[in-house]
């Protein structure tokens, strides 16, 4: 569809008026534009007099439109080019870096990812051509589909705030804004098929609202299928050092109600990945985002107000004063009276994890259904709402600054202060990295004899680099820390190895520890049977030591005639005893990101989503199938196929 603008003459007009169709297309129209809107215009931040915030509060009264704010985070768009090449390494099958699939930028200037100015987000609905007119997403004039009153009620605890007010300040200075954000699935926009994950939502908003949208950056570093004890051993692959702002979310990943209560191998690196955002060179402003999930298995326990990990979670929060946000304080009642875009009666998509086109069930459902799926919210709604309320606490923290606030010197104090001594016992952090992917891991190479850092990718959107080798007797030394933060040194951690396997050429190494730490030989076989190649995570167990070498060696035995050994990284547990990551398709996607950044840092821009799409499907149809299954075995059997249209409802056992 061309993107010229020609004007339409006068007898042409009448021309199109004249058959009944163009008429009742006239007279819709008409209606439409006769209609007041239907969303709020974004309020001022703040409900005293505004001061010095003039230039602020114009920005919020007046109508905001996404057109031409060029190359800054607005509405990233996903490529329809995928590469339909057989890709059968295990990596994540990704066809765009950072900008590929932006709407904006060089991309746009060639018209790749636009119709006329407007942002589309291709090849994210799933059983779509992927043209671009049929999944375009445009926000237009920016509303907000919450008000005002709602995003502050989702302020469930007020911390400290100076830090958000230093952070703040510095951009009132003339610095960067840097906003982080970590988590699982949600946050890295699962749910989100066709409409923005909420860290973008809050870019909108930001950009909205801010002076300077040029100086204001959201970094999203979350990976689908982590928890907390993941992010706490490789934070420092997925924060940005200048990160002055860190919203963290994992109230729907981590484990419920693990065992011990509270000092557990659960919550002990929640407690621990806290500590080391709030350590950050700047101080950063660290903010717990609680999301929440109506839908449980057994059905009967769905839209129950306190099932999530968000109670045991906050605990850190008031212990260490951090801002809180919940969706469910804000939203939960909502959702409880059916209000549109909070609905609960079903998901959006249906037992295969998809949306459902046919019978116009889903034009009942979007922009209605707070769901995408059991887990994740929808991009026009659930992930809406949590950008907003995000942005709502950074411009109500911004309204106090512009208007003149200074730091007091008690609140620089409480910046610059020491933590205080961790909640749960013996739960200090390792001030030293421990997970080394990309550019972080050929970093750890103290002595190699034969490997190289090679990229094996088909295309440069496609980086895999690693070590490799496929010469017999060469080697490849690491040297990394395994102090555990643990003040007993004399149990094991465990260490994880990352490395190819594949069906051909691939050979067998022998691994060791030297230096200070020792663990028990072993060998790494590259090669398998499957016809598939892919990392695989090796977990052994290591003695703690400040600097402990590992040692990869080529062997000449193999069982495929070849050679070959690839090594892509290594990661840490601080917890002795604690289970190993055994996510390699994560770990995939993070190796290709990172490789992409000259920094090494993880950001989910980075990695094209027809991958996570099809992971979210087939999740999504899992735990759909399941959810049907406990519907049926519910009290009274009631049950609803989620595939039939949204006018039947699904019978939730609530109180």
């Amino acid at each position: 569809m061309p993107c010229n603008r020609q004007a339409i003459t006068l007898p042409a007009l009448g021309l199109m008026l004249w058959s009944p169709r163009g008429a009742l297309l006239f007279v819709l129209g008409l209606l439409l534009l006769l209609q007041p809107p239907a969303l709020e215009f974004l309020p001022p931040v703040t409900d005293r007099p505004l001061g010095g915030l003039a230039l602020a509060a114009a920005r919020i009264n007046r109508p905001f439109r996404t057109h031409g704010a060029v190359g800054h985070g607005v509405a990233v768009g996903l490529n329809s080019d995928v590469d339909t090449s057989s890709d059968d390494d295990g990596d994540a099958d990704t066809t765009g870096g950072a900008g590929a699939g932006t709407s904006w930028g060089d991309d746009a200037a060639r018209g790749e990812g636009q119709v006329c100015g407007e942002t589309c987000y291709k090849g994210m609905l799933a059983g779509t051509s992927g043209a671009c007119k049929a999944q375009e997403f445009n926000p237009g004039l920016f509303h907000m589909l919450t008000d005002s009153r709602t995003r502050r009620a989702a302020q469930s605890s007020l911390g400290n705030r100076a830090r958000l007010q230093a952070a703040l300040k510095r951009y009132h200075d003339g610095a960067n804004l840097t906003v982080v954000t970590v988590g699982a699935s949600i946050t890295a926009g699962q749910g989100a098929v066709d409409a923005p994950p909420f860290p973008k939502w809050m870019q909108f908003v930001l950009d909205a609202n801010l002076p300077d949208k040029d100086r204001v950056k959201v970094h999203n570093g979350a990976v689908p299928g982590t928890s907390s004890q993941y992010m706490s051993s490789c934070h420092n692959v997925h924060v940005p050092r200048e990160a002055d702002i860190i919203f963290v979310e994992y109230a729907i990943s981590d484990e419920e109600m693990p065992m011990p209560h509270m000092n557990n191998q659960i919550r002990r690196p929640y407690e621990r990945l806290l500590r080391k955002l709030l350590s950050y060179p700047k101080r950063p402003a660290v903010i717990q985002m609680h999301a929440f999930r109506w839908f449980q298995i057994p059905a009967d326990f769905s839209g129950h107000f306190w099932i999530s990990s968000e109670r045991q979670q906050s605990e850190f929060g008031l212990y260490y004063s951090l801002p809180q946000l919940s969706v469910k304080a804000c939203c939960y009642h909502y959702m409880a009276e059916g209000r549109k875009g909070f609905q609960v009666k079903r998901p959006r998509a249906n037992r295969h994890g998809v949306i459902q086109h046919e019978n116009f069930v889903d034009a009942t459902l979007k922009d209605f259904a707070f769901y995408y799926d059991l887990v994740h919210p929808d991009g026009n709604t659930g992930h809406r709402v949590m950008g907003e309320i995000g942005a709502q606490l950074l411009l109500d923290v911004w309204a106090d600054v512009a208007a003149g606030y200074q730091l007091s010197p008690e609140d620089q104090q409480s910046i610059d202060a020491p933590l205080p001594v961790p909640m749960l016992p013996d739960n200090l952090e390792s001030k030293a990295d421990k997970c080394f992917i990309g550019p972080a891991f050929q970093r750890t190479v103290v002595e190699t004899g034969g490997f190289q850092w090679v990229n094996e990718g088909k295309t440069a959107d496609l980086p895999k680099w690693g070590f490799v080798s496929d010469v017999p007797d060469t080697y490849i030394k690491f040297k990394i820390n395994t102090l555990s933060n643990r003040t007993q040194n004399d149990a094991m951690v465990t260490v994880e190895l990352g490395h190819l396997r594949s069906y051909e050429n691939m050979g067998r190494a022998g691994v060791h520890c030297e230096g200070d730490c020792t663990c028990n030989y072993w060998i790494l076989d590259g090669h398998q049977e499957a016809h598939t190649s892919q990392t695989f995570l090796q977990a052994f167990k290591v003695t703690q030591a400040e600097d402990c070498i590992i040692s990869v060696r080529v062997l000449r035995e193999t069982s495929s005639g070849k050679h070959k050994v690839k090594i892509t990284g290594i990661m840490v547990s601080e917890d002795p005893e604690a289970a190993a990551f055994q996510n390699s398709a994560s770990f995939d996607w993070v190796s290709i990101a990172a490789s992409k950044d000259p920094k090494g840092v993880f950001e989910i821009d980075n990695v094209a989503r027809r991958a996570l799409l099809e992971r979210n499907a087939a999740s999504s149809a899992e735990i759909m199938q399941v959810y049907h299954k406990s519907l049926e075995g519910a009290p009274g059997g009631a049950f609803t196929n989620l595939d039939e249209p949204a006018t039947q409802t699904v019978a939730l056992l609530t109180d």
